[in-house]
């Protein structure tokens, strides 16, 4: 599956709204540990990529089978945000590599099951914006379900 995704900032960006994946990331160490397990990555870079996307993307996703099913219940968001895991259900998380121009990084493609309309999310063991020299409104490539060589993400 591929797919033309733009580069945007993070939908809850500014003053009062919920954590970045960051933040999250800090709050849910089982959830870095399970990524990095899944991936054989070395290290996960905090943060996403986020990336916004045709609406059918979304949906065209759940066709696919997830590396990663992490269930909402698992996931810790500070307060008032607590809900926000479990309005969303679960995230599910599919082998991917983002490119732009001559550069391909892997990625996890992240969506939430009950998702936010026409975005994903990537993280990668690198840092995508500095790899990937990409900034907001930048047009990158998807390919879900590949691998690289050795069949290494």
């Amino acid at each position: 599956m591929e797919f033309t995704a733009r580069v945007s900032a993070r939908s809850s960006r500014g003053a009062g709204g919920p954590p970045g994946e960051a933040e999250v990331l800090r709050l849910n160490p089982q959830r870095q540990t399970i990524i990095l397990q899944a991936t054989g990555w070395s290290q996960l870079i905090l943060g996403t990529l986020n990336l916004e996307v045709a609406q059918g993307i979304v949906e065209q996703l759940l066709s696919r089978e997830p590396l990663i099913n992490e269930p909402g219940s698992s996931v810790t968001y500070p307060p008032p945000y607590y809900g926000i895991p479990l309005m969303r259900r679960g995230y599910l998380y599919y082998v991917a590599t983002v490119s732009r121009r001559d550069v391909s990084a892997p990625t996890l493609i992240r969506r939430a099951i009950n998702p936010l309309p026409g975005r994903v999310e990537a993280c990668s063991d690198r840092c995508l914006r500095d790899f990937l020299q990409v900034v907001d409104g930048d047009e990158v490539v998807c390919r879900v379900g590949t691998t690289l060589p050795g069949g290494q993400l």
